[in-house]
């Protein structure tokens, strides 16, 4: 079996390598006091969740706000900085949000969300997180080195580019993430190709996604 670096397009290494310096700026920019209310899903990704008890925007706002608010916020951060010190632990955490999120979802709406739409939620909360400066460089670097790309059509589409179209997904979409082994397979393309650059899943996630694409 080939390597999976024979399939690189030298032109999106190229690209995604420039721009790493920019996208490394993205990390951190914004005070975590200052944040917004988003927790990283906007109205685009939730109204795709349709036929539910409760509007998705606020079911996802209320987990996310309990995950976050924390009487110090020193203890938040310290809190990140173990989630991040590793691999491993930032995929128990990564884990434990995803059940959490879909228990709370559950007890919420009544019925459970798909694979892709807990993970997919989980990760770009991670991503949102990663925007903000908890004044750690420890936090920044882990969420860097070691949070996922949040998939979807956007990003799958990307990728096939730069596999140059090896991929026999024409018209990716969100349902193709059927279970983990997808969900697997996928973030470790990215992180193939994004090494091999000098970048992180996370830093491809900032370059390959934009708002209305």
């Amino acid at each position: 079996m080939r390597a999976i670096a024979n399939y690189f397009s030298e032109s999106h290494q190229k690209k995604f390598s420039e721009a790493l310096p920019r996208l490394r700026e993205f990390v951190g920019a914004t005070p975590f006091t200052h944040h917004n209310q988003t927790y990283g899903a906007t109205g685009n990704t939730l109204r795709a969740y349709r036929a539910l008890r409760v509007p998705p925007s606020v079911v996802f706002r209320k987990w996310a706000w309990e995950i976050c608010n924390r009487p110090l916020l020193t203890v938040f951060t310290l809190e990140l900085e173990q989630h991040v010190s590793s691999r491993g632990e930032f995929t128990r955490w990564h884990e434990s949000l995803a059940r959490k999120l879909q228990n709370f979802w559950r007890a919420e709406q009544k019925q459970s969300l798909s694979y892709a739409q807990q993970f997919k939620l989980v990760d770009l909360f991670i991503k949102w997180l990663s925007e903000h400066d908890f004044n750690n460089e420890a936090v920044k670097a882990g969420l860097i080195e070691h949070a996922n790309c949040a998939l979807d059509r956007q990003i799958l589409l990307r990728l096939n580019d730069c596999l140059r179209g090896a991929l026999p997904m024409p018209s990716p979409s969100m349902g193709h993430i059927k279970n983990k082994f997808t969900y697997t397979f996928c973030q470790e393309l990215i992180d193939e190709f994004s090494r091999a650059c000098g970048g992180t899943p996370l830093l491809f996630d900032y370059w390959a996604w934009r708002r209305g694409g």
